[in-house]
C-alpha cells in the first residue's frame, strides 16, 4: 500500500528538520519526502491519502522504560493494554523491563513475550534481558542467549547491583555481546524504607528521606567501571544535580555514558508530596528545585539523553494506604507526550529537539532502525496537534493503571495520529 501524508509539518531529529513538507510510504517504510523532493507528487499514484492538515509529523516515540505486569500481574495491567496505551500517544515501540514475574532472565522469556506481543499486532514490543538471575544481584543471568533472543540491552529495573564484582563481570560480558548495561542508580544503604527525598521537607512531614547523593555514589561507581570496561552505560531516570555533573564529566571524558529521565523529575519536585498524596511517591523520589532545575538543563544541553515514560503500574490498593506503607510507582505512558511538550512550552525546546529526546536518541542507544525520517527508515509516525488543549485526567488513560501525580494539569498538544509501519493503530 502506498500512502501519502500531506500538508504536513515535518520533523526530523537526525536532520534537524523542521519545516512544511510530505512524506510518502510504501509497504511500511518511507519511500520519499519533501526533504529530497521539493516538487509535490502525483496523488494518483496512493492508495491512501493523508491530509496532516498543518500538523506536526515526525517518527513514532520510543519509549526506552516501561514495566510490564503481563506476565505475572495482568489485573493491574496486560500487554494488550500496556501497547494500546502507548500507540495512542505516539509511543511506536516500547522496551519494557525484566522485572515482571516470571523474571526475563532467560531466551525462553524474550521468545514468549515478544510473540505474544506480535498477536496483538499494534506496537512494537522489546525486552531488556535480566542481568542477573530473578534480579537477585548474584549470579550473572543467560546473557548470550538472550542476546541471541534478541534483547535489547541487560538491565536491572528497579533495583540495584551493589556487589562491583558483580558489575563488572555484567560490563565486561555486555562489552562482548555489544549490548548496553541500563542500571538503576541507588545506594541500598542509604534507601532502607525511605519516603521521599531527604531535606527539609521531610522533616517537616515527618517522612523518612532519602539523600540525593545514593543516586550518585552508585553512579560514580559504575562510570568507573564502565572506564574500565570500555562498556555502553546507561543511568536510568536521573534525578538528582549531583548525577547530571557526574554524567556531564563522564560526557567530556569521551566515555560511552548515556542517560534518561521522566517527566515527574523535570516537572515536579519534592513540594508535590506535602500533602500526601501517594501517587508522588515514586522511586527515585522527587528531588528539590535545584535538582528539577538541574534536569531540564541537561534535557537542554545534551547531557541527558532521552526522556523515557518510566511507566510503573500499581496496584490501586497499594496506592490507597498511609504514605509510608504505599507503593512506588504511577503511570507514565499517558503523561509521557503531553509532559514532555510543556518543555517546549516553557523552554523554548524545539521540534527537533524534542524528537530527539523521545525518538532519535532512544532507538540509537538501544540499537533501533526508527526515530526518523529518512527513506527506507520504517514509517513509524506520530502526528501531534500542537495547539490542542485540555486537562489531563486519569479516567481518560489508557492504561488500566490510572494513578498519576499530573491529576487535572492543564496541557496544551495532544497526538491525533499514530502508525507503525504504516498502519493506523491510533485510538481516540
Amino acid at each position: 500500500m502506498a500512502q501519502l501524508f500531506k500538508h504536513a509539518h515535518l520533523v526530523c531529529p537526525e536532520r534537524n528538520i523542521s519545516e512544511a513538507g510530505w512524506l510518502a510510504v510504501e509497504n511500511g517504510v518511507i519511500t520519499a519526502s519533501s526533504f529530497e523532493h521539493k516538487e509535490h507528487p502525483d496523488e494518483t499514484g496512493f492508495s491512501e491519502i493523508i491530509d496532516c492538515k498543518g500538523q506536526i509529523l515526525g517518527p513514532g516515540f520510543v519509549d526506552m522504560r516501561a514495566q510490564s505486569s503481563d506476565p505475572g500481574a495482568e489485573h493491574i495491567e496486560t500487554l494488550d493494554s500496556l501497547l494500546t496505551a502507548a500507540t495512542s500517544h505516539g509511543i511506536t515501540s516500547l522496551a519494557i523491563l525484566p522485572s515482571t514475574e516470571p523474571v526475563i532472565d532467560n531466551a525462553a522469556m524474550i521468545d514468549s513475550i515478544q510473540l505474544r506481543a506480535g498477536r496483538y499486532n499494534k506496537g512494537r514490543l522489546y525486552c531488556y534481558g535480566a542481568a542477573t538471575k530473578q534480579m537477585a544481584g548474584e549470579q550473572m543471568a543467560e546473557l548470550g542467549m538472550m542476546t541471541q533472543a534478541g534483547d535489547i540491552g541487560f538491565s536491572t529495573g528497579n533495583t540495584t547491583i551493589s556487589d562491583s564484582q558483580m558489575m563488572r563481570r555484567l560490563m565486561t560480558y555486555a562489552k562482548m555481546f555489544d549490548r548496553p548495561v541500563m542500571h538503576h542508580c541507588e545506594d541500598p544503604a542509604l534507601s532502607d524504607a525511605i519516603d521521599m527525598n531527604e531535606g527539609e521537607t521531610a522533616t517537616r512531614l515527618g517522612l523518612i528521606g532519602q539523600p540525593a547523593i545514593a543516586e550518585t555514589i552508585i553512579l560514580q561507581r559504575d562510570i568507573a567501571l564502565a572506564r574500565l570496561t570500555g562498556v555502553h552505560y546507561h543511568a536510568s531516570h536521573i534525578s538528582a544535580a549531583s548525577s547530571v555533573d557526574v554524567i556531564r564529566q563522564a560526557k567530556r571524558e569521551g566515555l560511552s555514558i548515556t542517560a534518561d529521565t521522566a517527566p515527574p523529575y523535570f516537572m515536579l519536585n519534592e513540594i508535590s508530596v506535602s500533602g500526601f498524596d501517594s501517587a508522588a511517591k515514586l522511586n527515585p523520589p522527587l528531588r528539590t528545585e535545584d535538582d528539577r532545575l538541574a534536569i531540564i538543563a541537561a534535557l537542554l544541553d545534551g547531557t541527558i539523553d532521552a526522556i523515557a515514560s518510566d511507566h510503573m503500574p500499581i496496584d490501586p490498593d497499594e496506592k490507597a494506604q498511609p504514605f509510608s506503607l504505599a507503593s512506588f510507582g504511577a503511570s507514565g505512558l499517558d503523561v509521557l507526550v503531553p509532559m514532555s511538550l510543556k518543555l517546549r512550552q516553557t523552554h523554548d525546546m524545539g521540534w527537533p529537539h524534542l524528537f530527539s529526546l523521545m525518538s532519535y536518541r532512544p532507538a540509537q542507544i538501544l540499537g533501533l532502525a526508527g526515530g526518523k525520517l529518512g527513506i527506507s527508515a520504517p514509517a513509524d509516525l506520530v502526528m501531534i496537534n500542537p495547539d490542542s488543549a485540555y486537562i489531563l485526567k486519569s479516567a481518560d488513560f489508557k492504561s488500566q493503571s490510572r494513578i498519576t501525580p499530573f491529576e487535572g494539569t492543564p496541557c496544551e498538544g495532544k497526538v491525533t495520529g499514530c502508525w507503525v509501519g504504516g498502519k493506523n493503530q491510533f485510538q481516540q
